[in-house]
């Protein structure tokens, strides 16, 4: 995954001077799935799969647009009641985003788990490659609780896109089982702060 990630970044660079033209057809916007429709962009082409479930309802949503290479997201999130996966197939050739990406397949336990709520009075099981434990807040009209489960790719992918957005957010992903309560997140952030001193102490 990080080759191929380093390999589109370079790609971008050395192109970045170049129209692109994009399939664009989204979901929402039926008029926009035709043959014929097309967006001019700098980044890249992708085409995007997300299911979301909430209480055990599955609704997906596909897209083909262009976006920012940071958007290029695979991976899922599990917070308790609500659920998500997101697979993007991300490229740099002409219209080479008109084939819909799959969803991801619904994966089994990994073993690990998270707490689902500050003081950990509720966890959730961790399915697939969801190795990274979530904790924190967002806000974007309303402010929302995210502990759970995560990616590694969308804990970080989630970042960029709130900070691409001016979102305000006050996120962290850990690993370890159960590590993202509010005491594991405390003491995390107290050894950095305490090796931190250390170095700048450090003749």
């Amino acid at each position: 995954m990080e080759v191929k990630s380093a390999l589109l970044l370079i790609t971008l660079i050395f192109t970045r001077g170049f129209a692109l033209r994009c399939q664009q057809c989204l979901q929402y916007l039926p008029e926009t799935c035709i043959p014929e429709a097309s967006v001019t962009c700098q980044d890249v082409c992708s085409s995007i799969t997300a299911t979301i479930s909430l209480g055990g309802a599955n609704v997906e949503y596909t897209m083909s647009t262009c976006m920012p290479l940071m958007f290029c997201v695979n991976g899922s999130i599990n917070i308790g009641l609500l659920q998500g996966s997101m697979n993007t197939k991300c490229c740099q050739t002409d219209l080479c985003n008109a084939q819909l990406a799959p969803a991801l397949p619904k994966q089994p336990a990994n073993g690990k788990k998270c707490c689902a709520n500050n003081n950990c009075s509720e966890t959730v099981n961790c399915v697939g490659d969801e190795d990274r434990c979530i904790n924190g807040s967002v806000s974007y009209v309303v402010k929302s609780s995210v502990n759970g489960c995560a990616s590694e790719s969308f804990c970080d992918g989630l970042l960029s896109i709130t900070g691409f957005y001016n979102i305000t957010k006050d996120v962290k992903c850990c690993e370890g089982n159960l590590c993202n309560s509010a005491e594991g997140v405390n003491v995390r952030h107290l050894f950095r702060e305490k090796a931190l001193r250390r170095t700048e102490s450090t003749p």
